[in-house]
């Protein structure tokens, strides 16, 4: 049962991800869905029947029926192998239904997606870039990364700027607030932060976005020594500087340990993170999720590794992912 609902629960999730960027056998796929889920902004010329999809780096020029596409004006010919498409076979560009469809192995080639087959396991290291992550408009909240872009075992990737990670965004700024609603369509705010958490630092308002608390309680029973009037003023003086708050946790013997990780494979995680995978499975459309704790570091760092995983991603992209906030916080 648990075997069958991973799949089911895979399949939905796949909403999440764009088109192959790269195949074993080659096929026909949409070539506007799958590069905008990459990033890339296209524009059509009906006349011409030519598309052009563009990024900080690459522009991207293919016209229908041709043998060739320019890749930054560079001409690079098509290898001719057959693709099929609903049971048709082609060769080049070809408009179906209305959507450009084009061969998966070169366009995965034009964007630089496909994978170096000569190179050993032991060299296939995975490297993720920050620049390319960060949400670098959001100013007041740390750690404030996407999953965009990120390619799977399959060859697709997550479309960009739909899944958020961050640290607590009650340290938003009123434009930060004002770009999670207007510009990332943020639909839903997922808050695995503790009560005494929130207290200290309430969830802010960001318009058009549900908030859902689902408190994962990774310090365990310490609520006899944070709900103190004594930790409370101590808590209030030292959340502003990390270094002191660090302190702070050593002296009331609340330091996160390793029971904290495996705090992670009991029920009460399992159940917090089940509701997250009910919130992500049930977003709108055109929106994004934002899921944070406090600093974005270890309960959204396994909220994001458990999200990979349902998608098919290699242990090396979430570790790599997950390490990522070593850098994203590196100022604190």
């Amino acid at each position: 049962m648990k075997r069958k609902y991973a799949m089911i629960l895979s399949l939905m999730l796949s909403a999440f991800l764009a088109s192959n960027t790269a195949a074993e056998e080659s096929k026909m796929v949409p070539a506007r869905q799958m590069l905008e889920g990459l990033g890339f902004v296209s524009q059509w010329d009906a006349e011409t029947k030519t598309a052009v999809f563009k990024n900080e780096d690459t522009t991207v020029s293919v016209t229908a029926g041709s043998e060739y596409f320019e890749v930054n004006g560079k001409k690079v010919t098509f290898d001719g192998t057959f693709c099929e498409k609903d049971g048709k076979f082609y060769s080049t560009p070809v408009i179906i239904d209305g959507s450009f469809y084009l061969p998966d192995a070169e366009l995965a080639q034009a964007v630089g997606a496909e994978v170096d087959e000569d190179k050993t396991e032991d060299d296939k290291t995975v490297s993720l870039d920050l620049q390319k992550q960060r949400l670098s408009d959001i100013e007041g909240i740390t750690n404030a990364r996407q999953l965009g872009g990120y390619v799977n075992t399959e060859g697709r990737a997550i479309k960009q700027n739909v899944i958020l990670r961050t640290g607590a965004p009650s340290a938003g700024t009123e434009n930060d607030l004002k770009l999670l609603s207007e510009k990332y369509h943020v639909s839903d705010m997922v808050d695995f932060r503790m009560e005494y958490e929130t207290q200290k630092a309430p969830e802010p308002t960001v318009e058009g976005a549900v908030n859902h608390p689902i408190p994962l309680n990774i310090a365990g029973d310490i609520s006899a020594i944070t709900s103190t009037d004594e930790f409370k003023k101590e808590y209030a003086e030292a959340s502003t500087e990390k270094g002191k708050l660090i302190l702070l946790y050593a002296k009331y013997n609340v330091l996160p340990t390793p029971e904290m990780y495996e705090y992670f494979l009991g029920d009460e995680a399992a159940n917090g993170y089940k509701q997250f995978f009910d919130i992500l499975l049930n977003k709108p459309e055109d929106s994004a999720v934002l899921f944070h704790c406090s600093q974005g570091k270890d309960r959204t760092g396994m909220g994001a590794a458990l999200f990979l995983y349902a998608l098919d991603f290699d242990d090396d992209t979430v570790m790599a992912d997950y390490l990522m906030t070593n850098e994203a916080n590196a100022q604190i």
